[in-house]
């Protein structure tokens, strides 16, 4: 992928551009959330950042959310898509957008990862993380070793 823009402070709905650096796509989303651009926001969290320049932005959807991308690759959601980045970025004025759907192996490659995508990976992690821990507990152990239990399921917060 290409070269990862560094984190900036989200930027005030409506405010000119505040930056001459990159956005991070996150702070991308979340501009979006706070202009009360929902429909774009729920297309475009859905989407892998396949390169970010200030130059070119090359958005990719899986096999699995090509409906979405298709409605959010429509000229007016890329128009508003780039407005918002103009916006948050002086650097963003000649930006190029193009969304691409990625067919089975790409969609199934573990580089670039949607926001949606990531968060379910890290709960996931989280949730095994957390289980390990429960099993691994003295408590959990004496328990075992007293009644000759089993565990069946650990249930967690995550």
């Amino acid at each position: 992928s290409g070269p990862v823009p560094a984190p900036m402070a989200p930027t005030a709905a409506g405010s000119g551009p505040t930056s001459d650096k990159l956005p991070h796509w996150d702070d991308v989303l979340t501009a979006l959330e706070e202009q009360r651009k929902f429909t774009l926001f729920g297309w475009y969290q859905l989407a892998r950042v396949m390169s970010f320049t200030a130059d070119e932005l090359v958005l990719g959807f899986p096999l699995d959310v090509h409906s979405m991308g298709e409605m959010a690759s429509e000229r007016g959601p890329l128009d508003d898509l780039r407005l918002v980045l103009q916006g948050m970025s002086t650097k963003l004025k000649n930006l190029k957008i193009s969304v691409k759907m990625l067919d089975a192996a790409e969609s199934a490659q573990a580089g670039a990862r949607s926001v949606l995508e990531s968060t379910r990976e890290s709960k996931a992690a989280e949730k095994t993380k957390r289980e390990a821990e429960a099993r691994s507990h003295p408590m959990t152990k004496a328990v075992q070793a007293t009644f000759g239990a089993q565990i069946k399921e650990i249930k967690t917060d995550v």
